[in-house]
């Protein structure tokens, strides 16, 4: 507690700022009393989002940066509360979408279950409550399901069984060509996960094309037959994993040819794939299912381009916030101090937030983890900052201004975090 109150004191005086901002948001907030859930946990001060999120059916979960504990810790037990008590029965990560698929098997463990799902910047002591959770749900009438909507692979361990997994779809519509499917499949995936997959994807154009196109093309033209030996999920993810391999290459070779195009180059196209995969879990895969998103707020925030970042690619959040609205919250998940780790792992600190950036206005609450609600605001002298540009940090360090409510619909803010503990 002492150290907390520390940090607390070494903030920016609110009246070296826009006291009428501050005042605003001690007063228009919601205070989280703990970060950390428990079996016992009955979510008392997380409530509030039975109203906030009212009548949505999309939630997405963003992060100002990989790399950091508190918000994994937050979106654990966010999505504890949102399954138990609200309805959501799926979690789409920011991960390769076989893997994550097949990563739901009730064989594997809750270790094996998050390595062969999500990325290695989320392998952290943080994540694994909740992958533990996950099996656990499985064994009642409503399991936590796992999912993923990149077009990338999340590690090559994912997705030793997809071989296998296509083989076994060919082998039901055509015996002769089973055999070559996997051979080729396990091939090509060996190349995309070398130091060298941009320029394998380059060399390897036409017979990638070729063959991912004709697999995709044969799972849609059977899907009929194929849903009568395996049921409607399979042959749908078998036909939207060879789709997510043909952007997958495309994004690829755009890094090699173009690497300095940041408008529609490889980050535009795998963002693109991106919303379409999280579109073809909302309307086709999870129709009937309430469904939460864990991602960068890069990917979430719902206008990149009108922002003043040097980054003004579109984003999915652009197209998932144009084609589901009036289901769709965003929640933008920020810090204010501390430490946190690059992609890399590498730790780095981050120093309190400018004055009048959006940071600082919530760490002017002097509540060291809250949530603002921005959707249902109406614009006034206090909340200002939310309806004009203001600065904002992504991974606590480099800043941009925007419009915070045209991007995100809440903030969940953490005063002060540190870098997770990584397992492996």
């Amino acid at each position: 507690m002492l150290i907390l109150v520390l940090l607390l004191s070494s903030r920016p005086a609110a009246q070296d700022g826009n006291t009428a901002w501050v005042s605003w948001a001690r007063s228009h907030h919601f205070p989280i009393s703990t970060l950390e859930s428990s079996p016992a946990d009955r979510f008392e001060d997380l409530q509030f989002f039975h109203d906030v999120l009212a009548g949505r059916r999309i939630v997405q979960l963003g992060e100002s940066g990989h790399g950091v504990a508190e918000f994994n810790s937050a979106k654990v037990r966010l999505i504890k509360f949102l399954h138990e008590q609200m309805g959501f029965d799926v979690i789409a990560f920011e991960s390769g979408l076989y893997q994550c698929y097949s990563a739901n098997a009730a064989e594997y463990t809750a270790d094996v279950t998050m390595r062969n799902c999500i990325f290695g910047v989320w392998w952290t002591a943080e994540v694994i409550p909740l992958f533990n959770y996950i099996k656990a749900t499985q064994q009642t009438d409503r399991p936590l399901l796992v999912a993923g909507f990149d077009t990338q692979t999340s590690n090559l361990q994912g997705n030793l069984s997809r071989p296998a997994f296509f083989a076994r779809l060919v082998g039901a519509i055509d015996p002769s060509r089973a055999a070559i499917v996997e051979s080729t499949d396990r091939s090509h995936l060996s190349g995309i996960n070398s130091p060298t997959s941009r320029e394998y994807a380059t060399a390897h154009e036409a017979e990638l094309t070729e063959f991912y196109g004709y697999l995709e093309r044969l799972f849609h033209d059977n899907r009929a037959r194929l849903t009568e030996e395996f049921g409607d999920e399979v042959p749908r993810i078998a036909e939207r994993s060879a789709w997510s391999m043909l952007r997958y290459f495309e994004q690829l070779r755009a890094l090699l040819a173009r690497p300095g195009d940041l408008v529609e180059g490889g980050g535009f196209i795998r963002d693109r794939g991106m919303a379409d995969n999280l579109t073809f879990l909302a309307n086709e895969l999870y129709r009937d299912r309430k469904i939460m998103v864990w991602a960068h707020n890069f990917h979430i925030r719902h206008d990149q381009a009108a922002t003043t970042s040097t980054n003004t690619q579109q984003t999915m959040g652009k197209w998932v916030a144009e084609r589901f609205r009036p289901e769709l919250y965003t929640i933008g998940l920020y810090m204010n101090q501390g430490t946190a780790a690059n992609n890399d792992r590498t730790v780095y600190s981050i120093t309190p937030a400018p004055t009048n950036s959006m940071e600082w206005v919530m760490a002017g609450t002097q509540s060291p983890f809250l949530f603002m609600d921005f959707l249902h605001q109406k614009s006034e002298d206090g909340n200002a900052w939310m309806f004009q540009p203001t600065f904002q940090r992504d991974w606590g360090t480099g800043g941009f201004t925007m419009v915070p409510r045209d991007q995100y619909d809440g903030v969940l803010f953490i005063d002060t975090v540190r870098s997770p503990s990584y397992l492996y």
